[in-house]
């Protein structure tokens, strides 16, 4: 190899093995480890994402390089199976090294409030234009995600909901199969099956979009350098650890925005065609009414483009500032066009949805400097390293605009300081344009660095797969879950929430309160009612002044167990142990005071009827419990 070619690999290498050996040796969660990791994968299930990995890169190397030059179609054909097999085989192996059953864990990942909850909130959707006139006002309410984007994802469930109400035959043996996994959102699991079923919708279109990335991913690289590089892209792009390790997250499915703008980017630049500034602008506009995580796809738009204008020798004189400037308004208007006519036809603001939305966001306290490394870093090995480095270092010479919009974008925004972490998921729109420039890159070196690239990534892929677990805490499904036991201190009472007594409090632990520090009471529920639970009750605990319960020393709502085992998840008999924090202010005088328990409806707020027996007793829709809270 030609010394540069070394320089390469060995750009690729060096932080690749550091990453899989740490990986696999380093026992804390810091430094380069950013999220959980598990070693107990079944070895069947390692073995299938290594034997699909090592297939796929052997075919396509027999494929794209025993006869180079233009694909036949029979190639290309050949090319487009590989790949689909491939992407789906992966993301079903890598799913599988989490869930036991791939489906069903899809399925309760779609559900759960807390990797999404747009199934929660838009599944039971009757009218759109309502739904849309009063998200912002709405949005802080709902589940954490989906009060952080924008309507779009929310939508693709009452679609679901709306499609399947006029295939009634479809909808009742799918809705009968997702009905068990859909505890974990906060809608009663006795919804309508169209409602239920619509959850499938969603399921299949996070899947198909994250696979259709590649398709504007060749045609855009194909335009940009030739065919063979294009496919190689291509073959890459499912081999980014991300892509299979984010399945269910509608963030994958983001990224389609990337090479399409790119694509409208390149035939503005070279062709010279406004309408292509029009085209990347209305794209880039589906993209934020997705999420505003996208805008920094704009940054490498223009970057890009203003890149691919200097490649081409265009100048600035004053008529190509001219059209520069016609091309960025054109570019605006098509960026606005979708949020204009959603704000003429329901009157969404899209501007205090933005400031709804980053309110929330930004509001979370996140250090700066260590996640000024930290943020690329885990975005980075979720599109690979080997990806990366090509992309970020090794491109300047014969993929600038591709290698001067993938470092400008990333760095920027590491600066500006806007993400709260999980970049590795949030930002894998960069995936498809790290691709490029690294397929790029990589197709101009010789045979061996190419195949000691390829081993790298498929290293990093297997072992990442294999030990690295991301969506492990959408919440506790009732089989993972056994029933508590009642310690012997625990205080009993008789108590029962709802008109068919269907949860009873058993039992509460309380211990005394310190003045300026959290304490705790824990809490220990039953499902006493045949049915399930229909409604997603809140807990609340109040430790108040006195028995009005108007003014309270501390205070406490939640969802049992931190929100990760809604009622509607509970099993008959099952005793549910429920921790909840009680912080108690410094000027808090000290003395003994009144706690009240209770339950509300997560959506309406109004509490159910309950019932007492002495010495506790039924006050303001909650249960006085017969033990004082001693603060002190």
């Amino acid at each position: 190899m030609r010394s540069p070619t070394i320089g390469v690999v060995l750009l690729c290498a060096a932080p690749t093995l550091i990453y899989v050996g740490m990986l696999l040796g380093y026992p804390q969660r810091d430094l380069l480890i950013l999220w959980k990791r598990d070693f107990g994968i079944a070895p069947a299930v390692a073995l299938a994402i290594a034997l699909t990995t090592g297939i796929h890169l052997i075919l396509a190397w027999l494929l794209l390089e025993r006869r180079p030059g233009r694909l036949g179609r029979l190639r290309r054909w050949a090319l487009v199976g590989l790949v689909l097999a491939v992407s789906l085989a992966l993301q079903w192996f890598v799913t599988a090294a989490t869930e036991p059953d791939v489906l069903a864990g899809l399925a309760r990942r779609t559900f759960s409030w807390a990797t999404g909850g747009y199934w929660t909130v838009g599944a039971g959707v009757t009218d759109v234009r309502e739904f849309l006139a009063h998200y912002v006002e709405r949005a802080p309410s709902y589940p954490v995600h989906v009060s952080r984007h924008p309507p779009a994802l929310a939508l693709v469930f009452t679609l679901g909901t709306w499609l399947f109400a006029r295939w009634p035959g479809i909808a009742q043996p799918i809705a009968d199969w997702l009905r068990p996994h859909s505890c974990l959102s906060w809608v009663s699991v006795d919804a309508p099956a169209p409602m239920m079923a619509g959850a499938a919708l969603g399921m299949a279109v996070e899947i198909v979009t994250a696979m259709a990335v590649m398709i504007p991913l060749f045609a855009w690289v194909r335009r940009i350098a030739d065919e063979r590089t294009a496919a190689w892209a291509v073959v890459l792009y499912p081999l980014m650890p991300g892509f299979s390790l984010w399945v269910s997250q509608f963030d994958r499915g983001v990224a389609l925005a990337t090479p399409t703008i790119l694509y409208c980017c390149e035939r503005l630049a070279v062709e010279r065609r406004l309408r292509f500034a029009f085209l990347a602008g209305l794209a880039f506009s589906a993209a934020t009414f997705v999420t505003f995580g996208a805008a920094p796809i704009a940054l490498m738009a223009a970057t890009y483009t203003l890149a691919r204008w200097w490649q081409l020798r265009n100048g600035l004189s004053n008529e190509a500032v001219r059209w520069l400037a016609g091309a960025g308004a054109m570019a605006l208007i098509g960026s606005a066009s979708i949020w204009l006519a959603v704000y003429a036809w329901a009157g969404l603001d899209p501007l205090a949805l933005y400031r709804v939305v980053f309110d929330s966001h930004l509001g979370i306290e996140f250090p700066f400097w260590p996640f000024v490394f930290w943020h690329p870093w885990d975005m980075l090995t979720m599109i690979g390293l080997p990806v990366g480095m090509l992309a970020l270092f090794a491109g300047w010479r014969h993929t600038l605009p591709l290698t001067a919009a993938f470092t400008t974008t990333l760095v920027v925004l590491s600066l500006a300081h806007v993400a709260r972490a999980e970049t590795g998921r949030v930002w894998l729109y960069f995936g498809p344009l790290g691709v490029a420039a690294a397929a790029w890159v990589w197709v101009n070196l010789s045979r061996p660095a190419r195949a000691a690239v390829l081993a790298l990534l498929a290293l990093q892929l297997i072992v990442q797969s294999a030990v690295l677990r991301v969506l492990v805490d959408y919440g506790h499904t009732p089989e993972s879950l056994p029933g508590a036991e009642l310690p012997p201190d625990a205080i009993a009472v008789d108590t029962r929430f709802g008109a068919d007594g269907h949860i009873a409090l058993l039992a509460y632990q309380l211990q005394p309160l310190e003045r300026g520090r959290e304490g705790r009471i824990v809490l220990f529920w039953q499902r006493m009612s045949e049915r399930p639970i229909a409604v997603p009750y809140k807990g609340f605990v109040h430790v108040a002044i006195d028995e009005s319960d108007q003014v309270r020393v501390a205070q406490h709502d939640e969802m049992p167990m931190r929100s990760q085992f809604p009622t509607t998840c509970w099993q008959l008999g099952q005793v549910v142990r429920d921790e909840m924090p009680l912080y108690i202010a410094p000027d808090t005088p000290p003395g003994s005071y009144p706690v009240f328990v209770g339950l509300y409806d997560y959506w309406t707020g109004q509490r159910p009827p309950t019932f007492a027996s002495p010495p506790a007793r039924s006050l303001h829709g909650s249960v006085l419990l017969p033990t004082l809270a001693v603060v002190r």
